[in-house]
């Protein structure tokens, strides 16, 4: 009987609250949407949440504890630096933070985020050697920053996806087209980019040579990949959080355009996976080490049968869309897809998985 109640105790414990902290950066051409929607839902939740902007931020070790500083965030995810003229910087009320009580939400825009004289990546590295859980880890990050890497990682773990090769040097058009089977129209990418922005149509060798030209003079460094195209009327995203799907959306062509991306103004509706597709979703976010991503897919021609093509992962999913497709919706929910008929919010669905700690690690 003791061991019975021993064992009813430990579930309990599994389920509760925790503190959460929001790491977020808001930048005009990519606003910080998200974040306040999740600190919001997060909230009346009942859980303590604090969203804090990158740029000026800031912590300070108190013991086992820290304290966290950031410039306020308005409801709209902004926040106002200090000017020049300023007496003095204005910082929030200090968060203070425990690896075994806070979850860390890393939303991180890459390695042009500061944290005062830290970049994002050595922040959530700092964050990760003190034992904190971060939400995605900073390996996911890693692969997902990366469209190219992340096509490695894809390729090495059997996870069908479209014809990709990398652009070598600036030169080198004719050959990565050649390598790709020469057939046209292709898609170039920039290896760094979201929201739609550094896919770029191709229709001939010469328009492929001239582009790939003029991004290496812009930047010697760039990382350019060319992919085949695969003709859709839409692809899939499909919201994952600790290993189970939480919904997914269907985002239809942008009238003429080839992007599907919601940022670039696709209407996106409820999408009911197929068994092969949800599978394939659950392998794609794992294989980055994904927590809580968005995995992108075209459908293929015989969706019960055959495996999607996977177009990659995102680590920082915006949730704006997806939240307000589900919430509208009369259709039941895929089998595949997390069902609590009292929650209505995908958003709250998520930060409620976390609530069990086994769904930390």
């Amino acid at each position: 009987m003791e061991n019975f109640k021993s064992f009813i105790t430990e579930e309990e414990d599994k389920d509760e609250p925790y503190k959460l902290l929001i790491l977020s950066s808001h930048d005009p051409h990519d606003p910080n949407v998200t974040g306040p929607l999740i600190r919001k839902k997060a909230s009346e939740l009942g859980i303590e949440v604090f969203l804090a902007e990158f740029n000026g931020m800031y912590m300070e070790d108190k013991g086992k504890d820290q304290l966290v500083y950031s410039f306020p965030v308005d409801e709209e995810g902004a926040y106002e630096p200090p000017g020049m003229k300023d007496d003095g910087v204005k910082y929030d009320k200090p968060f203070r933070i425990n690896p075994e009580n806070t979850l860390v939400m890393s939303r991180g825009t890459g390695v042009g985020a500061k944290t005062g004289n830290m970049s994002w990546r050595v922040a959530c590295i700092n964050l990760e050697s003190q034992g904190y859980t971060l939400i995605n880890p900073i390996e996911c990050h890693d692969i997902c920053i990366d469209k190219w890497y992340n096509q490695i990682v894809f390729k090495k773990e059997g996870i069908r996806t479209p014809k990709t090769v990398l652009v070598r040097h600036s030169e080198g058009a004719k050959e990565a087209a050649e390598r790709l089977g020469g057939k046209f129209p292709m898609i170039l990418k920039t290896a760094v980019g979201s929201r739609g922005v550094g896919v770029i149509w191709v229709e001939s060798l010469k328009s492929l040579h001239s582009i790939v030209q003029l991004l290496y003079r812009e930047d010697e460094f760039v990382d350019v990949i060319l992919q085949e195209y695969i003709k859709t009327d839409y692809d899939v995203r499909v919201i994952i959080a600790a290993g189970k799907i939480m919904g997914a959306m269907k985002r239809p062509v942008v009238g003429d355009d080839f992007r599907s991306n919601v940022s670039q103004g696709s209407e996106p509706e409820v999408y009911e996976l197929t068994e092969i597709e949800a599978e394939q979703s659950l392998r794609a976010a794992e294989s980055v080490k994904g927590q809580l991503v968005g995995v992108d897919f075209i459908p293929a021609k015989n969706r019960d049968k055959e495996s999607p093509y996977f177009i990659e992962v995102n680590s920082t999913p915006g949730l704006l869309g997806i939240e307000a497709v589900l919430s509208k919706t009369k259709a039941k929910p895929a089998k595949h897809v997390m069902k609590n008929e009292g929650i209505k919010s995908i958003t709250k669905e998520i930060l409620q998985l976390y609530m069990n700690r086994d769904n930390w690690s």
